[in-house]
């Protein structure tokens, strides 16, 4: 029965990460229509709702399956689950989208960033050597390189680590060691 609940939660957070990671493309795409100015724009940060609401959804699922029980260990596995294969699915269309599909893109979304730290530094009272300094530091170089997308994604999975283990806290629910007597 363990070994059938083991392969439950992988097919759960497999195929809710699948969804999450389709879901994250759609969110790129439209957010790839709209232009740069959507790419920077803070509407963009509701995409992390995304991957967050069906990771949820996923340990609701796994939970489903055991009946209304699911102890934190399987919670957390199959939400980071989830997290990691939609944060994968995610970074390679971003990764292909701004290296291959539209190159032109990816330079302007560079300059675009610089103009906003440019902006955001000025808020913060940076001198203007810090911000030529920093400006000229983003505009060198690819960064949407493979290595770069995969680091970034290194990054997030710890982020969506800590997302999950609030998440299987919240959701998990222990099954009692002895049955109760029906009333």
């Amino acid at each position: 029965k363990t070994i059938i609940m083991e392969k439950k939660r992988t097919e759960v957070g497999f195929t809710y990460g699948l969804i999450s990671g389709l879901a994250s493309v759609i969110f790129s795409l439209l957010l790839y229509l709209g232009g740069v100015k959507w790419f920077v724009n803070p509407i963009a940060y509701a995409g992390f709702l995304i991957p967050i609401a069906i990771a949820v959804l996923a340990g609701l699922k796994q939970k489903k399956l055991g009946e209304g029980y699911l102890d934190f260990a399987a919670a957390l596995k199959v939400v980071f689950t989830t997290f990691v294969i939609g944060t994968v699915i995610s970074t390679l269309f971003s990764y292909v989208l701004f290296n291959y599909i539209d190159v032109p893109f990816r330079e302007a979304l560079t300059q675009e960033t610089a103009e906003k730290a440019q902006q955001m530094m000025q808020n913060f009272g940076a001198n203007q050597e810090q911000i030529d300094k920093a400006t000229e530091d983003m505009m060198k170089g690819n960064n949407y390189s493979f290595s770069k997308q995969m680091l970034g994604a290194a990054f997030f999975c710890i982020f969506w680590f800590v997302i999950s283990l609030i998440i299987a806290a919240i959701i998990k629910k222990k099954k009692p060691e002895f049955p109760t007597a029906a009333q």
